[in-house]
């Protein structure tokens, strides 16, 4: 189904009042997010930076993911865990040539950096409050286009978390590729002073340009052009591909391998706090629980925190919950107990109500198709 054909899209120019207003915001993001290129504010991100001539070292024995081997320009993704080996929080880690960035969870950078501090002994090693840049993030199948365009001459980042400076707009940035976000992306990480007047040069030169694609045969307002996009539309994307966000869809409580995120575990770097843990479950497939999708019944996105009962029993509860303009349908994420968490799975909320039926991960292919559904549903 193309997300232009959805009510969503079509009430877009229905002025019916606030509600339709917020629709047709929400489709429009969707749109630019699926279809072209939208500016993500993730400025809610906590940051911290980690120096001293012992950082790789340090923090290698503390996360999940190699961080040992980082070269400038690298990247990388993991959890930081436990003695129980269960996660403290995600984190991306950038690494420069005399320091390291660490992209966490809202909330998390002083919890992070005070148990991390708990083991600093001899080392060289410095953490504070990464406060001056910010990230700017362009995010959808147009992303490396608009970027090419106003950053001439930019080697695109290739693999995944790898980041290179590059000068936008007259504003000296580190281009970092994206990923976990649901759509291709870049973000920009731009100084703070910088990074409002950049986000508004961005959206001025946007509406400057001609922005029709000779390829583009579906004509809806905010494919080609470049858009602020809303948290509900980015959350959307975000659910659809089943990724999983920390403190909504797993927490302290979890293990790594509930979280579906297994390329952030290296089973081959040897120790860290939680390893033996984390190790264990892996090799001995005892994980007991998983992240799987939801597709509600009816057009109620339920709260999340629902507990999400199966033959009676509570097997897990709502993380997210969010509407899906490409399945048209309110749907979700959870991490279920294994005895409910096959495709097709029909499971009640607590206090009644709708629904829902459980749906192997992604549940929108990353053109914006709908991904084919479980045995429990045509």
């Amino acid at each position: 189904m193309n997300v232009t054909d959805t009510p969503l899209a079509a009430a877009a120019g229905a002025g019916n009042g606030a509600a339709a207003e917020a629709r047709g915001r929400l489709s429009r993001d969707y749109l630019a997010l699926r279809q072209g290129c939208a500016i993500a504010d993730r400025s809610g991100l906590d940051r911290m930076e980690v120096l001293g001539a012992d950082r790789l070292r340090f923090l290698n024995a503390y996360v999940t993911c190699d961080v040992k081997g980082l070269t400038p320009g690298q990247g990388t993704y993991g959890f930081l865990t436990s003695t129980q080996g269960r996660i403290l929080a995600d984190a991306v880690i950038l690494a420069h040539a005399d320091r390291l960035w660490l992209e966490l969870p809202p909330g998390q950078q002083e919890p992070i950096a005070g148990h991390l501090r708990k083991y600093l002994l001899s080392d060289r090693v410095e953490m504070r409050p990464l406060l001056d840049v910010l990230p700017l993030t362009l995010a959808g199948p147009r992303a490396a286009t608009v970027l090419a365009a106003v950053a001439p001459g930019c080697a695109l980042p290739a693999a995944p978390w790898e980041h290179a400076r590059a000068t936008v707009l007259g504003t000296e940035v580190a281009v970092q590729r994206t990923q976990r976000l649901g759509v291709p992306a870049l973000t920009l990480w731009v100084p703070a002073a910088a990074a409002g007047p950049l986000r508004e040069k961005l959206l001025a030169w946007s509406s400057s340009e001609d922005t029709e694609d000779p390829e583009d045969t579906e004509g809806a307002e905010g494919d080609a052009g470049l858009r602020a996009a809303g948290d509900d539309a980015l959350e959307a994307v975000r659910t659809e591909a089943g990724i999983p966000r920390f403190g909504q869809d797993f927490g302290p409580q979890s293990f790594p391998q509930e979280t579906g995120e297994e390329q952030a575990v290296s089973y081959t770097k040897g120790c860290y706090l939680g390893q033996e843990v984390v190790a264990r479950i892996h090799y001995r497939g005892a994980v007991q629980k998983s992240l799987c999708g939801l597709m509600f019944d009816g057009e109620t996105v339920p709260a999340p925190g629902t507990a999400l009962l199966f033959e009676g029993r509570e097997a897990g509860s709502i993380g997210t919950a969010v509407w899906s303009p490409a399945l048209e349908s309110a749907i979700g994420l959870a991490i279920l107990h294994r005895r409910a968490a096959a495709p097709g799975s029909v499971l009640q909320l607590a206090g009644g109500g709708a629904g829902a039926e459980v749906r192997a991960l992604p549940m929108v292919d990353p053109a914006g198709s709908a991904a084919p559904a479980g045995p429990g549903r045509p």
